[in-house]
């Protein structure tokens, strides 16, 4: 036997090899720099990396981290644990839901310098079957574990960037609203089902609020002297599924609308109302305090001091619209409605864009777009009176 490759007895009585190979001092901190390497079958193996790492140290061209041989998995968590500081939370739940419960399951347990092409398009195959609406955001996720490792050294290419996509066959995209008279019609309804969901739908519906927007809403943002409401936050999901409340994704979204006279005196009713709530915590002690919900939440069936929960709002939805005998419309198709609406009073897509809070005008293009033929026509030819009166 190779005196410098030893045998030993694992705690199971398995018999191993291991060798240590001495590189000599730190030149910063003095200390010994030694090559541990352990858990071979075969004294063979172990001699035939003992003699290739002999090799790659004479010719300097041997790498302590590339040596080590890290699993895709170990690799994430070192990618992880830079990539998570300063990020949102909401941001990290996207990341961990990806890549932990999609990307992992198939990657995760293989050596990173040991997948190839054909391993990672087997991968986004099945990622295509599974999600084709989203599979691409798999592929990019893994794509910055491998080029991480590039930056370890541990790899010298990512065999992602040579899987082919399936092209996802394109499907028209179906935006859902409600004409004035469907809204009207609902939100006659909704004031029988209840004044705080109607002063929501109704809130909804007249400003073009996103759902985590109008649930994070604070009495403090509205400015009934001049009639305005001010959108400041939103609410997401963190990990675990955790509800934040944190600032909008993009600086567009932080924006101050104007309310019409009819929008602030619902909101007035309910503030009313709330006040007579005496069972809500904002109101304990006399009036509402300004940074109180608009619309509150429940903890073990008692009203609290806490954004509306998803679900409740759903549940709303799901019961107003059946009520109504009307189509089953989702919560941000409350956000189309108002725009369809603004369209068809003639208001400018720019106006509509700030309103809206999108980032892009190619955003609020798209709404247009999805409109029926006939509701452009009759939004074309009221600009078009316009611009010839």
């Amino acid at each position: 036997m190779n005196d410098d490759i030893k045998s030993y007895t694992t705690p199971s009585g398995n018999k191993r090899y291991k060798f240590t190979i001495y590189l000599g001092r730190d030149a910063r901190t003095g200390r010994p720099r030694q090559i541990r390497k352990q858990g071979y079958k075969t004294e063979k193996q172990a001699k035939k990396d003992f003699l290739q790492i002999q090799v790659q140290i004479a010719n300097g061209e041997y790498s302590p981290e590339k040596q080590q041989r890290l699993k895709f998995k170990e690799v994430y968590e070192k990618w992880f644990d830079i990539y998570s500081n300063g990020i949102k939370e909401s941001t990290l739940a996207t990341t961990i839901r990806i890549i932990e419960g999609h990307v992992l399951p198939d990657l995760g347990k293989y050596y990173i310098d040991s997948i190839n092409m054909l391993e990672c398009q087997k991968a986004v195959n099945k990622w295509y079957k599974d999600a084709p609406r989203t599979y691409k955001k798999y592929i990019r996720y893994a794509n910055r574990i491998f080029h991480y490792a590039m930056h370890l050294e541990l790899i010298d290419s990512s065999p992602m960037d040579k899987v082919i996509r399936p092209r996802v066959k394109p499907k028209k995209k179906y935006i859902d609203f409600y004409t004035k008279d469907e809204l009207n019609k609902y939100l006659e309804v909704a004031y029988k089902f209840g004044i705080e969901a109607y002063t929501l739908f109704y809130v909804l519906a007249y400003t073009g609020l996103r759902k985590g927007e109008a649930l994070t809403l604070e009495w403090k943002d509205i400015d009934f002297k001049n009639k305005t409401l001010s959108v400041q936050r939103t609410l997401s999901k963190g990990i675990n599924d955790r509800l934040l409340i944190q600032t909008p994704k993009t600086i567009n979204s932080i924006r101050t609308i104007s309310l019409t006279a009819d929008t602030v005196k619902v909101l007035k009713q309910w503030q009313a109302e709330q006040r007579k709530e005496v069972n809500v915590i904002s109101i304990k002690g006399g009036g509402i305090n300004q940074d109180n919900f608009i619309f509150n939440g429940m903890i073990d069936n008692y009203p609290d001091n806490i954004p509306l929960s998803y679900t409740t709002v759903s549940t709303w939805n799901s019961k107003i619209a059946k009520k109504a005998k009307l189509r089953h419309i989702r919560i941000h198709d409350f956000r189309h409605t108002h725009a369809s609406l603004l369209f068809d009073a003639g208001i400018s897509m720019q106006d509509i864009k700030d309103r809206l809070g999108h980032a892009s005008i190619k955003t609020t293009m798209d709404i247009y777009t999805h409109l029926p033929k006939k509701r452009r026509e009759k939004t074309m030819n009221k600009f078009s009176d316009y611009m010839e009166s």
